[in-house]
């Protein structure tokens, strides 16, 4: 059995701790009463919205059964990954994640980048999953009320989401947990209901498709960027670790539960999408924000406005508000933990002094995806740039992460790892060959501003780090505690 991991402020050493040091961390700190029902919600309801929109796209470059295979390979990388990930995160049980993983094994240079690119994966999928969110609505708004303007009416249920799930993160992490929770089983029930009413039109040619590889293995491997939707975000539970009670357990028991149960969604999802639509190109159109409902309409045509179709769409904007939680929770625990460090600016590591909520961050890019959501009436192909950029940035920190965990094996033999990652080195090694080779798929994409908006967006952090952040990291942040504490356990 594993022994239980020391507290954050008790793993830095406490006792080598100057009472100013001490103060910041009772001031900078968060809660702990996420268990592993809360986590495993946290990792189902931060990525089933994978399940109800972008993932689609790949079926009109791949076909259908080209599809399946590009998931299948997704599968594979996040089981690894989450197994691997799970070390990590409770070794170094901190709200930065990424972060402290950098900074501790490399140094503050790699901890900003890791961080970085933790927190552009999570905000451009919060863009996404907002727009998508407002495509939802509007689609059961226009069976109720015909004659809606689809840009308006999606751009307004979108703003109204963002404001919605920033008061309720405010509110407190417990109270959200909770919801996301009910939240989580209702998108999970709506999915059961989505395969039944599905049955009727299952027909299985529409899967051995002739040739079976619609557009060839080059038609699949373009399709990974769009299959990793399915599974991206479920690494946010690694910033739960501060928030977790006894993270030791709760992190790798409800990390490998949430990706067990989502690998069943997202086959059964496939299939019945695919072998129940008229046509794999129509569901696989990039623009199309609602697959499932379009798939469900054309299963029951003469029943288009009835109240099971209504009410199984309402229901299935559970899983685009518990994903969007989620991803509103990795957003601001990771600029919080940057901020706190100085990596990002101080204030965005403030802390609601009653509520022990990072209100700064969660505020402050709360009005930025909203910037974005406006800025997605006018390009249609908001959603997918975002989705498509979402998944490369995780990719690199995968990379990023797994190269630490090797790391720190080496240069932190007697590190605490009260979790160690089974089948080392092979399943980190596994995830890192399938990371690169996922993202040099994205040189064959035809929306190259995916790879500009990145590049873009690195660029903007790096230069905001070594130009002013690098000289004013804060030395009682707990990654910097950490490897304080590090650095004197070897001298001792």
């Amino acid at each position: 059995m594993s022994e239980p991991l020391p507290e954050p402020d008790v793993a830095i050493g406490a006792a080598a701790l100057r009472p100013e040091e001490k103060k910041y961390l009772d001031e900078h700190s968060l809660k702990k009463p996420m268990r592993t029902a809360q986590i495993w919600a946290l990792g189902v309801g931060a990525v089933i919205t994978g399940e109800y929109f972008g993932w689609n796209g790949g079926l009109g470059v791949a076909g259908p059964t080209g599809m399946l295979i590009a998931s299948l390979f997704v599968c594979v990388l996040y089981m690894a990954w989450v197994l691997a990930l799970s070390e990590l995160s409770v070794a170094m049980p901190f709200a930065g994640g990424p972060l402290a993983y950098g900074r501790r094994a490399v140094g503050p240079w790699l901890g900003f980048v890791m961080g970085w690119s933790m927190f552009l994966e999570s905000l451009f999928a919060t863009i996404g999953t907002a727009i998508a969110t407002g495509g939802y609505v509007y689609f059961i708004l226009n069976l109720l009320v015909e004659g809606l303007h689809p840009g308006i009416t999606t751009t307004a249920a979108a703003l109204v989401t963002v404001a919605l799930f920033a008061l309720l993160q405010w509110i407190g992490a417990k109270e959200q947990a909770k919801i996301m929770e009910w939240m989580t089983y209702g998108a999970i029930v709506a999915l059961v209901w989505f395969w039944i009413a599905c049955i009727p039109g299952v027909k299985i040619e529409r899967i051995l498709t002739e040739p079976l590889l619609t557009h060839g293995w080059e038609g699949v491997i373009k399709a990974i960027p769009f299959a990793i939707w399915w599974l991206v975000i479920i690494e946010s539970v690694a910033l739960a670790a501060e928030e977790a009670h006894e993270p030791h357990h709760s992190i790798p028991r409800g990390l490998t539960y949430a990706q067990i149960t989502l690998i069943v969604l997202v086959v059964l999802t496939w299939f019945f999408a695919s072998a129940s639509g008229n046509d794999y190109r129509e569901t696989g159109k990039e623009s199309v924000l609602f697959p499932l409902p379009m798939v469900y309409r054309e299963v029951w045509p003469d029943k288009a406005h009835s109240p099971h179709l209504i009410a199984f769409s309402v229901l299935a904007i559970c899983g685009m508000i518990a994903s969007y939680n989620g991803m509103i929770y990795a957003v601001s625990r990771q600029s919080f933990a940057m901020g706190r460090a100085g990596y990002l600016p101080r204030i965005l590591g403030h802390v609601h002094p009653v509520r022990r909520t990072p209100d700064v961050s969660i505020a402050v890019w709360s009005l930025v995806i909203a910037g974005f959501v406006i800025w997605g009436y006018f390009n249609e192909s908001a959603v997918m740039v975002a989705v498509l950029t979402c998944n490369l940035t995780a990719l690199i920190w995968y990379v990023l992460a797994m190269i630490c965990l090797f790391v720190l094996r080496v240069k932190e033999p007697h590190m605490p790892r009260p979790y160690k990652v089974p089948l080392y080195p092979i399943l980190p090694a596994l995830v890192i060959v399938m990371s690169l080779f996922a993202a040099l798929v994205y040189g064959w994409l035809k929306d190259s501003i995916v790879l500009w908006l990145t590049l873009a967006m690195y660029a903007i952090g790096l230069i905001y780090f070594f130009g002013y952040a690098r000289s004013r990291l804060a030395t009682a942040a707990p990654e910097e505690l950490a490897v304080r504490a590090s650095n004197l356990s070897e001298e001792g």
